[in-house]
């Protein structure tokens, strides 16, 4: 936006977490960190568990029962109790050989980073092999972000998009921004603005009538109040009485015709909250399968626009602009 701060000058660097006293040697597998003060007696697993990005604690204590931890060049149990200084190494398994490319930066304030994350990518790794994610190409240029976050995989995010999704995500860069936004987004007060594309039967009509779970807004949008939760079958949600309170307005963006541009402020932030609540109203995300949307090339979902002025006075609006297969999605 005309109104951000100037954005940083790229760096492109082929080490993901700079100056850290966490760092990972991309010529071979190892992952490295110095344990600080507040490590001191704490377990080799959990150490390394937060205090590098992508590994979990889980995958720490695996690497290190198989013999693959060492401890100031001692090899060492996943139960060692760590002292400050040591230099605690993991032997990995080497990641996939792809580059970290620098996301698109939308704006860089003194609280957060905005980037566009690209649709397929995830926001961050779940394990050490994992592809690099979009946490680790920030990190290029903002390692401060990782130290920001309360668990250091996750690279200081504040929320996470899923993989298909495309739009706007922010990192913070410092421990306060973290918080705020954290306890922002878990009091719905964070403004999110999404963009889909979705089939719309023969018959489809808007709006729909008032239902129960629907109420008007205007002439052409109506809010969404279908709570949600666990649907049958694997990483699905569904509309459940007993769910999750979850509201939705919904707004047309384009003519009427087989397939149709909405507009989505989303007022809460439940799991899949966008694609189930398109679904119910009879209208599936093209692409996504999971819900009876039509096969395509990817998720027709984009977070268009993040405002995270509740959490940090000053912050303004920030819009990663909809991507041309969007339009081409249309005909």
């Amino acid at each position: 936006m005309n109104d951000a701060p100037p954005a940083r000058d790229a760096r492109r660097r082929d080490d993901a977490l700079p100056d850290l006293g966490a760092a990972r040697d991309r010529s071979s597998t190892r992952l490295a960190c110095v344990a600080g003060p507040e490590d001191d007696g704490a377990r080799a697993d959990v150490v390394l568990g937060r205090r590098l990005a992508g590994l979990s604690r889980r995958v720490a204590r695996e690497l290190a029962l198989a013999g693959r931890l060492t401890v100031d060049g001692r090899r060492a149990p996943p139960s060692h109790r760590v002292r400050a200084g040591e230099r605690l190494e993991l032997a990995a398994p080497a990641a996939p050989a792809i580059a970290v490319e620098g996301p698109e930066l939308l704006a860089a304030t003194d609280a957060f980073v905005y980037v566009v994350k690209p649709a397929g990518l995830h926001t961050h790794r779940l394990r050490p092999d994992d592809p690099p994610a979009l946490a680790d190409r920030v990190a290029v240029d903002f390692p401060e972000c990782v130290a920001a976050g309360l668990d250091a995989r996750e690279g200081g995010a504040v929320h996470r998009l899923d993989r298909g999704t495309s739009g706007v995500v922010a990192f913070a860069r410092t421990r306060a921004a973290f918080v705020a936004a954290r306890e922002a987004f878990a009091a719905a007060r964070v403004g999110k603005c999404y963009m889909a594309v979705t089939t719309c039967p023969f018959d489809h009509v808007w709006p729909p009538p008032p239902d129960l779970w629907l109420a008007p807004v205007s002439a052409t949008t109506v809010e969404v109040r279908a709570p949600l939760g666990p649907g049958f079958g694997r990483d699905r949600m569904a509309v459940r009485r007993t769910g999750q309170p979850a509201h939705t307005r919904v707004e047309p963006h384009s003519p009427p015709g087989p397939r149709r541009l909405w507009s989505l402020e989303l007022l809460t932030g439940r799991r899949h909250q966008a694609r189930v609540h398109l679904a119910w109203l009879g209208l599936p995300i093209l692409g996504d399968e999971l819900y009876g949307g039509e096969p395509a090339d990817r998720l027709y979902l984009h977070a268009l626009r993040l405002d995270l002025s509740a959490a940090i006075a000053g912050e303004l609006p920030i819009t990663a602009p909809l991507p041309p297969a969007f339009a081409a999605a249309l005909g």
